[in-house]
């Protein structure tokens, strides 16, 4: 038992190194994420946001949202990073996270994570499922019971960088993107830059003061 448990730690430790690489390294061209709108709703600007990254591993989660409360920031947006409103222990407890973004008066919560793929090709604008990701907290737990499964991005050799936001009123997802596929591997991919181009989409889609 105890090379299994080795085994496990060994590699979630260079999932987390991977994708600390990710968040800190590299320049590269990104190219425009894929994106969808809610059908029906009117873009409004929001102009106060809460942001939770998720992942397993707690300086992770507190890059994307350091990266993304700064890109929101620089938009003039009032943006505060999940981090500081929950401790990571209490990451997983969906009540707990509605509270807390219910104390803030927050207009919309953006939720952003890695999603893991087996093809470089790059998904439609289908990828929106919305009985799986159209309500905000349930997509919050099912996102988070996946994505701090042991060794969830072992086995992926793409990986894009999803990122819905929703309106806190109705819990209602009314905008979603996925990046351009990266290669982990490469020195040449980096989520701060990938931010940066969501971030850009969001707001020509009028979901962002310009």
């Amino acid at each position: 038992m105890r090379p299994a448990r080795t085994g496990i730690a060994a590699s979630l430790a260079l999932c987390s190194a991977i994708l600390l690489t990710l968040l800190v390294n590299g320049c590269a061209s990104n190219p425009a994420p894929v994106t969808w709108s809610a059908p029906g709703v009117t873009p409004k600007p929001y102009r106060n946001l809460v942001v939770f990254g998720v992942a397993a591993n707690g300086k992770v989660r507190r890059a994307y949202e350091v990266n993304f409360v700064a890109a929101l920031r620089a938009r003039g947006v009032s943006a505060r990073a999940g981090h500081g409103l929950l401790p990571d222990g209490g990451l997983g407890d969906v009540k707990a996270v509605k509270r807390a973004v219910a104390g803030t008066g927050a207009q919309g919560v953006v939720i952003t994570h890695l999603v893991g793929g087996r093809s470089s090709q790059v998904q439609s604008r289908n990828f929106v499922s919305p009985s799986l990701s159209g309500s905000l907290y349930p997509y919050y737990q099912r996102v988070h019971g996946y994505v701090t499964e042991p060794g969830y991005y072992a086995n992926f050799p793409v990986l894009q960088l999803e990122t819905n936001l929703y309106d806190v009123a109705r819990e209602k997802l009314v905008w979603s993107a996925r990046s351009q596929p990266m290669d982990p591997g490469s020195e040449k991919t980096t989520i701060n830059e990938v931010i940066e181009t969501i971030i850009r989409s969001l707001a020509e889609a009028g979901f962002l003061p310009k």
